[in-house]
């Protein structure tokens, strides 16, 4: 059983692929688990402040998620100029924060055509506790991914059957049909190793082992491309 959450993109959509370096950098198709999760944890520490987000996050860890993206989505290639540190300035100017570069960069936004869904698995542990913070803090998402990609919550719905409808990403050992194949996009989940000491970028705690790498199949196919645009259609 399943339960969705579904969006409609009232923006641009843009996330960074994780191995992306600072300057060149494409984005995903639809937000990933890690992104959802730290949304998440996020709009925990908002409303509810910092009791109980060791358990909020261990509960999140636990829970998979699937991703059922726009039906059509325009990818745009751009070069934009960025903001970043300089790390070879003076140490005057390190300390006077002055050591701030203007460089061009490569990016991409996404037009989404219509709405997201986001499933979770609800056959786990404390999910019954969970349930209405979980939808709480569903409803009070405005955006995924970098700052401006803003979502609209629409609905919720409950998926009885123990398999996801056509459309849905999967991770790549969990599809063996030949009807499915479609983009392989390597996407991070929550390692089972994380804690919110390491999330938190506040604290001394060393920020490894946070990300589980998977390789999912989203089910698109590239429809049209030039230098200026990538066209993808969802199939299901």
């Amino acid at each position: 059983m399943y339960l969705t959450a579904k969006y409609l993109p009232v923006s641009l959509f843009s996330l960074r692929e994780s191995d992306a370096t600072n300057v060149v950098a494409s984005t995903y198709l639809h937000p990933s688990p890690f992104c959802i999760k730290m949304t998440l944890v996020s709009l925990y520490l908002q409303v509810y402040g910092k009791n109980g987000v060791e358990e909020w996050v261990s509960f999140l860890k636990e829970i998979p998620v699937y991703i059922k993206g726009s039906s059509e989505v325009v990818v745009n290639n751009m070069m934009i100029k960025i903001r970043k540190f300089n790390d070879k300035a003076d140490k005057a100017d390190k300390d006077a924060g002055i050591n701030i570069n203007s460089t061009v960069s490569y990016r991409e936004f996404s037009y989404l055509s219509d709405s997201v869904e986001i499933a979770f698995w609800t056959k786990i542990d404390k999910f019954a506790k969970y349930e209405e913070t979980l939808k709480f803090l569903l409803l009070h998402v405005k955006y995924f991914g970098n700052r401006g990609s803003f979502f609209q919550w629409q609905s919720f719905n409950i998926i009885d059957s123990g398999q996801l409808p056509p459309g849905f990403s999967k991770k790549f050992d969990q599809t063996f049909d030949i009807s499915q194949l479609g983009l392989l996009k390597k996407m991070d989940d929550f390692d089972k190793s994380v804690t919110f000491e390491k999330l938190n970028i506040y604290s001394n705690t060393k920020k490894t082992n946070i990300r589980l790498q998977n390789i999912f199949v989203l089910p698109y196919e590239k429809k049209y491309s030039n230098r200026s645009y990538t066209s993808y259609k969802r199939r299901g």
